[in-house]
């Protein structure tokens, strides 16, 4: 049934868009036949929405032929974000420095729209700020390349310079999934539940803000209560697979349905998926999936702390890539980095980028993309122009054919022709 809805779908993309595509940029018929049949969960979404999932679904550094055999490169705020200043206003990417290329992919931090925030409920803190986050999301739709969102959300605070905390020993008891809930196993709604239909709220109204210079909204890969495998975040583990489904699933409905919002695409993202410790400690992710009918996109974080990240990485490779085409998703690393790398550049890996892409080559089937994380005033996961053989390595990792960054297509219309 999904096979064919989404044919017929993917079909009336391509009819919707005239397959505009230049003959150098399309791939052959034959390519056009690897693309991936499946349609977005929400059976309602825009037809750039669609496009973009055709894409997604379409490239994959495991395909047989070469056009589809390239991997999205995205990163963390890539355009806001460097290692002398975080935030909204714009400034010229350590990719762009490093390479004179840009993210096909950007990723913007929702709690960053108002970073004087105390609590994440703030509705008009994030009302005020969210001018400039359009900004940047129409930019970057307007060259072509996709738009991911994360949210952090924060445990109160006394005052706005206050360290942010996440962790649930740090948060209020009732900072807990169910908290959010309009009804609790009890019947009662969550003690936040107003709270948090106000917030999603005042995310829809920004969301249905983010149209095109033709009126047309801007498809967004939304990826909310990410790495919740691990213990670190208030909506992690601490939370029961069932309540976390709940969650997931309430406001999956009430943006979608509830709100009309036809033009998101849902990562489903846990923390490093195949470490034995989550696992072993009840963070089995395939317990939290909230099933076929509301995600689009398997995703998972991991980052290089140890000398057993590769073994780590390609498990999750592996493992993720499997889950996603039994369910007939796209998959994506959402998050990854090398920690560690020193403001001269120095690191324990001088090849860990060109490393990281050839994991990926190996072990990637079905990947469409991977985000890099942030430079930021105190982390650096990016090497800078002169940052010797790591910046080398990056040059040549962005230097392969199977590199995507953006400006060699509009990622929103089809890049296959029917």
């Amino acid at each position: 049934m999904v096979l064919g809805r989404g044919l017929a779908a993917i079909l009336g993309v391509a009819l919707a868009a005239c397959a505009a595509v230049p003959e150098d940029d399309a791939a052959s018929d034959e390519s056009a036949a690897t693309v991936a049949s499946t349609a977005p969960a929400d059976p309602n979404a825009t037809t750039a929405t669609r496009a973009v999932y055709a894409n997604l679904r379409s490239l994959d550094l495991g395909a047989s032929n070469a056009f589809d055999r390239r991997i999205i490169i995205g990163q963390q705020e890539a355009d806001v974000s460097n290692r002398s200043t975080n935030g909204l206003a714009p400034i010229q990417s350590d990719i762009e420095r490093l390479t004179a290329k840009t993210p096909a992919l950007v990723s913007y931090e929702l709690s960053h729209v108002n970073k004087s925030s105390l609590t994440m409920f703030d509705v008009e803190g994030f009302r005020a700020g969210k001018g400039a986050l359009r900004e940047r999301v129409l930019e970057q739709n307007k060259k072509g390349a996709l738009v991911s969102f994360v949210w952090h959300m924060k445990c109160p605070k006394a005052a706005p310079n206050d360290r942010d905390l996440f962790a649930p020993s740090e948060c209020p008891n009732h900072y807990r999934l169910e908290e959010l809930l309009s009804r609790k196993a009890n019947g009662n709604p969550g003690v936040h539940f107003t709270e948090w239909r106000e917030m999603l709220d005042e995310l829809a109204d920004f969301i249905w803000s983010l149209k095109d210079e033709n009126g047309e909204l801007v498809p967004i890969l939304f990826r909310p209560f990410h790495e919740h495998t691990g213990d670190w975040f208030w909506w992690g583990r601490a939370n029961t697979p069932a309540t976390w489904i709940a969650a997931w699933r309430e406001t999956f409905d009430y943006l979608v349905r509830g709100r009309g919002l036809h033009n998101l695409l849902w990562v489903y993202c846990p923390g490093a998926p195949t470490d034995g410790n989550l696992v072993r400690a009840g963070g089995d992710y395939t317990r939290y999936y909230p099933g076929d009918a509301y995600a689009d996109v398997i995703a998972f974080d991991r980052y290089d702390q140890s000398s057993s990240f590769w073994r780590g990485f390609e498990a999750d490779l592996r493992a993720v890539g499997a889950f996603a085409r039994a369910h007939d998703k796209a998959a994506a690393v959402a998050e990854v980095g090398l920690t560690g790398i020193g403001a001269d550049g120095r690191s324990r890996n001088d090849a860990w980028f060109t490393q990281t892409l050839g994991s990926l080559k190996r072990h990637g089937q079905g990947f469409s993309y991977v985000a890099l994380w942030r430079n930021a005033p105190w982390e650096k996961f990016i090497p800078e122009p002169n940052d010797g053989a790591l910046a080398n390595d990056f040059r040549a990792m962005a230097s392969d054919p199977s590199a995507l960054f953006a400006g060699a297509h509009d990622l929103t219309v089809p890049l296959h022709a029917y």
